[in-house]
């Protein structure tokens, strides 16, 4: 699988969106103290929203077990928001399966490329709000178009990382 895309994830997105703007926002310096990690990302992310926002982290995987193929799966999910000005990098995640879902209005300029393994552009996903992107975790991947001063305003997601064992 490279990825599944979906519209119209979420039967309403503003209650996800005031749920998600619930949460707490750390940089990762301080979400690495905080939380005694060593992760390394862009912008700003909330701790599991399974603890943040519980609610949240239940409506997420309602929506997601939709699905036949995520049926009985559990994923860490986080909000992330990344604003004008925040570099990002391609990269791979550690998870062999993750997703995001794009929560603030559509924004054309914004999205997440996906690469083969020379880094070559191979497809690409735009920021459509309510749209989720679902994707094998070892391929190279980079969001782009980071805008807007605030969370409420930018390139803000839902992230899920396929949960361990």
């Amino acid at each position: 699988m490279i990825l599944i895309q979906q519209d119209n994830f979420f039967d309403d997105i503003q209650a996800i969106r005031s749920l998600a703007f619930g949460a707490t926002l750390y940089t990762c310096d301080h979400y690495n103290t905080q939380f005694n990690r060593a992760e390394d990302w862009p912008g700003q992310r909330t701790n599991l929203l399974s603890e943040a926002q519980p609610e949240l982290n239940e409506i997420i995987h309602q929506h997601v077990h939709r699905n036949p193929m995520f049926q009985g799966l559990k994923f860490n999910t986080f909000v992330h928001f990344r604003g004008e000005g925040c570099e990002d990098w391609v990269h791979m995640d550690r998870e062999p399966l993750a997703g995001i879902i794009y929560i603030n209005p559509t924004h054309y300029e914004a999205g997440t490329r996906i690469y083969d393994e020379n880094q070559q552009w191979i497809t690409d996903c735009r920021y459509v709000q309510n749209r989720l992107v679902m994707y094998s975790g070892g391929y190279l991947h980079q969001g782009y178009g980071h805008h807007g001063a605030t969370a409420t305003q930018g390139r803000t997601t839902i992230n899920l990382f396929l949960a361990g064992e």
